[in-house]
């Protein structure tokens, strides 16, 4: 089989840049590991994903965002607080959070749920839309291709002959098919071993930390509210969902993640209100509860002749921020451009240009994310508890700073990568 773009990768990430990138008319391919059969229904997925305001833009004009809109969960305020909560005196006296950001018009971000957003992903790809109300614009029908999906397959191998890509799809039983590709995306995660075939090496931060994922319900209301607190042992989150639940993300140093995972409900819960407090009332557990190993990467590169990184495969980012998702939908974004731009001027998808300018579109948000995720991560997590409070007064400090409103707008995204998907347009195209 012949395609011009070959996605490996069935994934949130590796499904959303097969929609993004079949808006510029080229062939795609996705090569999906899961079973077309439905999900099992007694083990719901709770996690979520946090989406920034330019993120939720591209989501719109790839004609999802208006299945998101019943479930997606908006952000108005982040409070970032350091150390253990207040009590007493003290917690009347002070506020409970050194840093605030409150958004005065559009959210900043949106929490959605993995299994709503995989089911609107998952809908889309299997309809073949016209283009989205909210993306309507002088381009041809035809750019909205359909995308190809290879359920049950998996990269077996990889090499590059003639200027094309040669994957061998296995397919399941022993079964092999041949893939004949212009480019590759792999979307495959942080161990991609498509990226080991493309020798594209990833530098690992040493693994001391355990993330646990769950749902809590709470007794006062969240007000749309994020939660950050930087604790000795690594950040609790606490991201808002629809009702009185919040989507909590703790990390913690491997014993101890341990430790809670086998504590029964009273005692987690009993740990969560010690390291958050008791501002919201009560924290009870609402859902499961779910652990993963953290081990940060970054390449040095993230393309080649052939093939390019995106998602996981490219950068595995600390959770500190929720940026991970994002920086997915940056790679897509960028790469539909660079994509796009190319078949416009007559080239191949596999032209020199397309990758070399994904490689370059990419760098700056990327390697910013990653140094400053790992890097708060490790000072607050790692540093003496004289060091910790003094970046904690820097909080306090930079709450009073007109500093403050960059940062605000990097995080509501679409600043450290420019492309068009993510100010609401299609692929290639200029601004109106």
């Amino acid at each position: 089989m012949k395609t011009d773009i070959a996605i490996i990768g069935g994934g949130l990430t590796g499904m959303m840049m097969a929609r993004a990138l079949s808006l510029t008319g080229a062939d795609i391919c996705l090569v999906d590991r899961s079973s077309s059969q439905p999900a099992d229904t007694q083990s719901p997925d709770e996690r979520t994903t946090t989406i920034h305001a330019a993120g939720m833009r591209m989501l719109r004009t790839l004609g999802i965002g208006d299945q998101l809109r019943q479930t997606a969960t908006p952000i108005m305020r982040i409070a970032v607080a350091e150390g253990a909560p207040l009590t007493g005196l003290a917690a009347r006296r002070r506020p409970n959070s050194d840093l605030t950001w409150q958004a005065t018009d559009e959210p900043m971000a949106y929490v959605v749920g993995n299994a709503d957003l995989q089911a609107a992903l998952s809908s889309i790809l299997s309809s073949n839309p016209a283009a989205s109300e909210a993306s309507r614009q002088d381009i041809a029908a035809d750019r909205n291709n359909a995308v190809h999906v290879m359920k049950r397959a998996s990269l077996a191998a990889m090499n590059r002959a003639a200027g094309r890509m040669i994957l061998d799809i296995d397919t399941g039983e022993g079964m092999t098919s041949r893939l004949d590709a212009k480019l590759v995306v792999a979307c495959d995660g942080a161990g991609s071993p498509a990226a080991q075939l493309a020798d594209l090496p990833a530098r690992e931060e040493r693994k001391f930390q355990t993330a646990i994922v769950s749902v809590l319900r709470i007794d006062r209301p969240h007000e749309n509210t994020a939660f950050q607190r930087f604790l000795p042992g690594g950040p609790f989150a606490l991201m808002p969902m629809t009702g009185q639940r919040l989507s909590l993300v703790w990390t913690l140093p491997e014993t101890q993640a341990e430790m809670l995972m086998a504590a029964d409900a009273p005692a987690f819960e009993a740990a969560c209100l010690e390291a958050f407090g008791q501002s919201l009332g009560y924290l009870h557990l609402d859902g499961a509860r779910l652990a993963w190993p953290l081990r940060p990467s970054v390449r040095k590169r993230i393309a080649a002749p052939g093939i390019v990184l995106a998602g996981d495969a490219a950068h595995a980012i600390h959770p500190i921020a929720g940026q991970g998702y994002n920086l997915a939908l940056g790679d897509a974004a960028v790469l539909a451009d660079c994509l796009a731009l190319a078949l416009g001027r007559g080239l191949t998808p596999d032209h020199p240009s397309v990758w070399q300018e994904y490689e370059a579109g990419r760098r700056a948000e990327r390697l910013a994310m990653s140094a400053a995720t790992s890097g708060i991560n490790q000072l607050f997590a790692r540093s003496p508890t004289m060091v910790r409070r003094m970046a904690g007064a820097g909080f306090a400090m930079l709450d009073r700073s007109s500093l403050k409103d960059l940062f605000s707008d990097v995080a509501s995204g679409g600043k450290l990568a420019s492309a068009a998907l993510l100010e609401g347009r299609y692929p290639g195209t200029a601004p109106e």
